[in-house]
């Protein structure tokens, strides 16, 4: 008999790939930049080559979760700093939710960047607890935003005849608004646009890192099966692309000096292993994966943030059969290609105090040594955070919740 953890991800699963009625056939095919012709804008004074964009040495002051309609902030100990209630936002996921001022002394509240079906399909700002609506768009389909400032790209996905209409677009909360695409695509086998990462100086957007997802599809998928990655000048409106269509992106550091991706075999098998390729030099360091009954492959990675280690999650099994038999495996590697640790689902059961433990993934570190795991239980909402010292290799509970996201300076 299907279990109640069958029915929520059934549930989840269809809402983030938002159904429609068409499937992809193909590989995808690279869109092209500023169409339609994009207004002339004021030019963005760029960065020199010995100026940092990406400073690793902003590390997260604390972390988000939501249980029970309330986003909590928690620091590293585990203590609430402050909470929030998100008005219609029914789930979290990174592609929903951003997190968009820093949290301090002098900042104290929450400050975040959400959609919500309910509200009108609608794009909103909730500052402090002043609900704000920046646009409503009933084809809205993801987002990605800067960490720790108030910076957002999302995409929109909408069928027009056969083909996918996909745009991606970019800017501050100011100018979301008002906000023209910054690049257009029309593909005719169904893929859309989704954004992975926004770059900034001067606090003002410079690139956005995105990819292609097959629309509407839905079924027992354990990781999001996306093709291509690249990356967009907004200056120049010149795209360039650093993974083919036989690669799935999973992360990107945070200097932007190496990017994780598996390649996969077929279209939503997600049965590829785990690579992680440097991106000035080219060279790549395969993780080979786990030997497993129905494996599934490896996803979710996540760079510790002076890249020194690589978390990722492997799974075997079925998750919405007649009687699940999913397992997953969160495991860590060195820049080397050296696995160093491995955690397996049943190994948190006593620390998360959940009934079951049928799901594991990393979220994202504090530290190189601190890394961050979510467990999911019976139900889909059934989350904890879970904070793992990396030497040790000892798990301690951080927080309840469903994980939303991490604060800055």
């Amino acid at each position: 008999m299907k279990n109640k953890y069958h029915s929520f991800l059934r549930i989840t699963l269809l809402t983030l790939f938002a159904l429609s009625c068409s499937l992809f056939s193909s590989i995808p095919m690279e869109p092209q930049p500023g169409v339609p012709e994009a207004a002339p804008q004021e030019e963005v004074e760029q960065p020199s080559q010995s100026e940092d964009i990406f400073p690793i040495s902003d590390l997260p002051t604390g972390i988000i979760a939501k249980k029970n309609g309330t986003l909590s902030l928690f620091d590293r100990e585990g203590y609430t700093l402050t909470q929030l209630n998100a008005t219609g936002l029914s789930y979290v996921d990174k592609s929903n939710l951003h997190i968009a001022k820093g949290f301090s002394q002098e900042n104290t509240g929450l400050s975040i960047v959400y959609f919500s079906i309910e509200q009108n399909n609608s794009l909103l700002f909730n500052n402090y607890g002043q609900i704000s609506t920046l646009l409503s768009n009933p084809n809205f389909s993801g987002l990605a935003g800067a960490e720790g400032k108030p910076i957002i790209a999302f995409t929109t996905a909408e069928f027009s005849g056969e083909s996918l209409i996909g745009n991606l677009y970019v800017g501050t909360i100011q100018s979301l608004p008002t906000a023209e695409p910054v690049l257009s695509d029309n593909d005719p086998q169904g893929w859309a646009l989704v954004a992975l990462a926004v770059d900034t100086y001067n606090e003002e957007p410079i690139g956005v890192w995105y990819s292609k997802r097959p629309w509407g599809i839905g079924g027992d998928i354990v990781f999001d099966p996306r093709r291509t990655l690249s990356y967009l000048d907004l200056q120049t409106r010149v795209s360039s692309q650093y993974l083919g269509a036989e690669a799935n992106p999973s992360a990107i550091s945070t200097d932007r000096k190496w990017l994780a991706y598996t390649n996969d075999t077929s279209v939503g098998a997600g049965s590829g292993a785990m690579v992680v390729r440097n991106v000035q030099t080219g060279e790549n360091i395969s993780y080979p994966l786990l030997a497993a009954v129905d494996q599934r492959g490896a996803g979710q990675a996540s760079f510790s943030p002076g890249n020194q280690y690589l978390a990722w999650m492997e799974g075997s099994g079925w998750q919405m059969a007649e009687v699940p038999n999913f397992h997953s495996v969160v495991r860590v590697g060195n820049m080397n290609g050296n696995v160093i640790a491995e955690f397996a689902d049943t190994a948190f059961l006593a620390v998360s105090g959940l009934g079951t433990v049928q799901r594991v993934e990393p979220v994202g570190w504090f530290d190189d040594n601190s890394l961050v795991i979510m467990a999911r239980g019976e139900l889909w909402e059934d989350a904890v955070l879970i904070l793992v010292d990396i030497p040790t290799k000892i798990p301690s509970l951080l927080a309840q919740g469903v994980f939303a996201g991490f604060t800055y300076p």
